[in-house]
């Protein structure tokens, strides 16, 4: 009986040992598993963020077009007006000039 009773414990120690090296390996295997998810899930996450943060820029990018655009035509518009005061100042300062020229040499 005492025989029995040894060999039952050693059998249940054995197979104990063997559970725990399942247990073991398959606890190795799933935490792999689980930081290879990881890594795939945070790579879809920065993924995603980087489209809408591509999104949001493009959105912004319109934006601001949408707002410079009239204020720019303006500024262009207002340029050009100056450019054709100063052509006519331009033509009335050698006006004035020919005509001083003119009157001191006398009716040239």
């Amino acid at each position: 009986m005492a025989t029995e009773a040894i060999l039952a414990v050693k059998k249940a120690e054995e197979t104990a040992k063997v559970m725990l090296e399942e247990v073991a390996q398959f606890s190795k295997k799933t935490i792999e598993q689980a930081t290879i998810k990881a890594e795939e899930e945070y790579k879809q996450i920065v993924l995603e963020a980087n489209k809408e943060a591509e999104k949001i820029k493009k959105t912004a990018v319109s934006e601001g077009e949408a707002i410079a655009k009239p204020i720019l035509e303006k500024g262009k518009a207002e340029a050009e007006t100056l450019g054709n005061i100063e052509e006519q100042k331009l033509k009335e300062v050698t006006n004035v000039i020919t005509e001083r020229i003119v009157n001191k040499n006398g009716n040239s």
